[in-house]
């Protein structure tokens, strides 16, 4: 049997989540990847894992390959790299925040795609939360809401019924 990680250490969407109840601010960090990736801990691990070669703002130094690509698969969870992902899953927030600034990574471009691809991680490994997005502010943020269909639906076909009026709803809205 292999290892799998633990996905609470990469699974957080409270704070990206329009009007939850533990989301006081407001303010969610959906206006670009970047912030959207460095405002939590798990993200951020996540993010760290998906990326085989993180740029430079700096372009001058050719060697900011990132050692924590691929510590876990994204689809089974299983460990890819024990002693790299060992690493990343123990660093704290502040740790996380000072590798990226320390190697002057960053990940801007394809902001709203790179988010809707992390909550269609989330959804992968918690099928009862899906999300539907709105695209606001000419274009410059994303307004993210969460459907958990937990004891909603009985049958798939009801569950996959759900999500195609989701999906119907949100496109037609962003068109």
């Amino acid at each position: 049997m292999t290892d799998k990680i633990d996905k609470n250490l990469v699974i957080e969407y409270q704070d990206i989540i329009w009007g939850h109840p533990e989301n006081k601010k407001y303010d969610c960090p959906t206006y670009n990847n970047q912030n959207f990736f460095d405002s939590s801990p798990e993200r951020l691990r996540f993010k760290l894992n998906e990326l085989d070669y993180v740029n430079k703002i700096n372009f001058l130094d050719a060697d900011s390959n990132n050692k924590f690509y691929k510590c876990f698969d994204e689809k089974s969870l299983e460990i890819l790299k024990p002693d790299e992902w060992e690493e990343l899953s123990k660093m704290s927030y502040d740790d996380l925040l000072e590798l990226v600034e320390q190697n002057e990574w960053e990940w801007l471009g394809d902001d709203f795609d790179d988010m809707k691809n992390y909550l269609n991680f989330i959804t992968t490994h918690i099928p009862t939360l899906h999300f539907s997005c709105d695209i606001a502010d000419d274009d410059e943020r994303m307004f993210i809401y969460l459907h958990d269909i937990t004891d909603k639906f009985k049958t798939q076909a009801e569950i996959d019924a759900y999500q195609q009026g989701l999906f119907d709803a949100q496109n037609s809205r962003n068109m």
